[in-house]
């Protein structure tokens, strides 16, 4: 677990160098870098199936770290920066560059605090949603279809990844459709999910794959939003700065979700999904509100 906390800090990275290199098509390009996750976590499972079939546990976790290592180090030597130097020392103060943001400047940022817990929301149902579908299986009676519910999770989470950061850089805006998809994933949970639970199977894997879409979206337009409230040069700061809090859904994501499953059952934990979507919903209005300067104007592209 320590290492893939570690494995943050790449990642955070990896979403500061798409929005040097990318301006017009800045969503899509996010979301293409984030497609890594949902097709890792395909090939990763076929992977470690075959693994645990074949040889001993240790052996198994040898390899997988193998090939992650040489995906890390593939990695590092094809990205590049696209920023152009800065020069610390500015004769008479012409020709200084804009310094980067003091951390204390952007905590004082309202818009910063309404997309943190945005993203916050989003991240503890995406994590709760992922990480609670085997306790969900079993608990529902289907324990055994678990690895086929990540499967089709992840297959979701690919068009999530692609189709919305792509709707976003042509017609909606990066606040815009991520609005869309917090409706989406929130009729999901009440209209659909709730109401059928696990009877029958087949709905189960509906849900799934369309949770998959929804919560797959909330990680690349979260970012194309953070890089439309700053400059190309002070992304990395802001991400840092959002994903630090944002890091804590992470945190108590799985006990809480173990905790109302034993408490309330599926539907406890349904209900619980529903009410931080709302949650979220109502920051990214409110962002929305704010950065039209405390205007809801309904047609506007932001």
């Amino acid at each position: 677990m320590t290492v893939a906390g570690i494995a943050a800090a790449p990642t955070t990275v990896a979403f500061s160098v798409v929005s040097q290199w990318f301006t017009a098509r800045k969503g899509i390009a996010t979301g293409c870098v984030t497609l890594g996750a949902p097709l890792g976590g395909i090939f990763f499972s076929l992977v470690l199936q075959v693994l645990f079939i074949r040889y001993p546990w240790k052996t198994s976790a040898l390899v997988l770290s193998a090939v992650m290592a040489a995906f890390l180090l593939l990695s590092n030597l094809l990205v590049e920066t696209n920023v152009p130097r800065q020069t610390t020392v500015a004769s008479e103060g012409e020709g200084a560059s804009e310094p980067c943001p003091k951390i204390s400047h952007i905590l004082t940022s309202p818009k910063f605090w309404l997309i943190s817990y945005a993203l916050f929301a989003y991240e503890l149902v995406l994590f709760i949603q992922w990480g609670s579908i085997p306790s969900y299986a079993v608990a529902a009676n289907v324990g055994d279809n678990q690895f086929y519910l990540m499967m089709s999770y992840n297959i979701g989470a690919v068009l999530g990844r692609t189709v919305p950061p792509w709707l976003s850089d042509r017609v909606l805006g990066p606040l815009n459709a991520t609005i869309a998809m917090n409706v989406f994933t929130l009729l999901v949970v009440l209209a659909i999910w709730l109401p059928l639970g696990a009877s029958p199977l087949a709905a189960l894997f509906v849900v799934v794959v369309l949770m998959g879409i929804g919560t797959g979206s909330f990680v690349p337009l979260g970012v194309s939003c953070i890089n439309a409230l700053c400059k190309p040069e002070n992304t990395g700061t802001w991400l840092g700065s959002a994903y630090s809090i944002v890091s804590f859904a992470t945190l108590i994501g799985n006990p809480a979700s173990a905790v109302i499953l034993a408490r309330y059952q599926s539907n406890g934990l349904l209900a619980f999904l529903a009410a931080v979507l709302f949650s979220g919903m109502i920051s990214a209005a409110a962002l929305r509100w704010l950065s039209h300067g405390r205007r809801w104007i309904f047609k506007a592209r932001v």
